[in-house]
């Protein structure tokens, strides 16, 4: 007999079984090391204010041409500062952000524009598929901002684009063992659910960094609350449901990182999430127990 996800979700609320007295003894004998942790921290202006280029009327134009372009050529390492840049995100982390960021800095200098929205979408494209970065991959964004103040017009326009320029318009689904290119297939859908996934947790990293505005947080998030509750209205199905789940993981990937002054973003999934868990199941039968329990943890994040 196997178990159902309903059997196996309602363990969550059942009675404790105590520790045995020597794992209780064990655990108690552990080391307890908190986590490292490196606070986000601006960094200071320069002194040289670097003369910026505008294109009037035309701004958001060039860049949406460009980055269709870009985003198919990602790992195309044929120009070789592209290439050391490419090495550098590859070696980003805590320790070497200073370092690196400058060095980023002084190649973007002999560069054009096109060349930093290249740049800025391959940044854009590592954080959003190597989701254990998110976070330093927005610091490091932050630093190339002090000097470039055009990276924060590219992440936004990059944000508003995402389903474009990522062609995900279309829910993959776990295929049946029985297809064919089955193994092909789940890379695909586990390719599909860890980019998105990693667009929920890099947009807000870039929302509490100032690097994209409150307008594109709240519609992303306005957009991911209408599908995920018209599509747990409709009839079950393996699609409906995954499409359901993949939303609910947004919504919680996003809550986590969003910092108490973000009331307008956080009331705003507070209300909607309230609303659709007060709803009976009976009228969202595309919402499984596995997104309920998710939709719950996500309203304590923005409580």
């Amino acid at each position: 007999m196997s178990l159902t996800v309903s059997q196996v979700y309602s363990v969550r609320f059942g009675t404790k079984l105590p520790l045995p007295k020597v794992v209780q003894d064990n655990i108690a004998k552990l080391r307890i090391v908190p986590t490292l942790y490196k606070a986000f921290r601006p960094t200071a202006k320069h002194n040289h204010p670097r003369q910026r280029f505008e294109r009037p009327e035309v701004v958001e134009n060039w860049r949406e041409k460009s980055l269709v372009a870009y985003v198919s050529k990602i790992k195309d390492k044929g120009d070789s500062d592209y290439h050391e840049i490419f090495a550098i995100l590859n070696k980003v982390g805590p320790s070497n952000i200073e370092k690196l960021a400058s060095e980023t800095i002084g190649i973007l200098r002999k560069r054009d524009e096109e060349f930093r929205l290249r740049v800025t979408t391959l940044l854009f494209d590592k954080a959003i598929s190597e989701v254990m970065f998110a976070s330093v991959l927005g610091d490091f964004a932050v630093l190339l901002n002090t000097e470039f103040p055009e990276v924060a017009e590219d992440f936004n326009i990059q944000a508003k684009m995402f389903t474009k320029l990522y062609d995900n318009n279309d829910t993959l689904t776990y295929p049946q063992t029985t297809e064919q290119d089955f193994d092909s297939k789940v890379i695909l859908w586990m390719k599909q659910k860890q980019r998105r996934r990693g667009f929920a947790k890099f947009l807000t990293q870039l929302f509490v960094r100032n690097l994209i505005n409150e307008e594109i947080m709240t519609n992303a998030i306005t957009d991911v609350i209408i599908e995920m509750v018209s599509t747990a209205k409709q009839p079950k199905s393996e699609q409906t449901e995954e499409n359901t789940t993949q939303y609910v993981d947004f919504l919680f990937e996003s809550s986590k990182v969003l910092p108490s002054a973000s009331t307008k973003v956080k009331t705003l999934i507070n209300d909607a999430l309230s609303a659709c868990l007060a709803t009976p199941r009976t009228e969202l039968p595309s919402l499984c127990m596995r997104s309920r329990f998710r939709l719950e943890d996500t309203l304590k994040c923005v409580q």
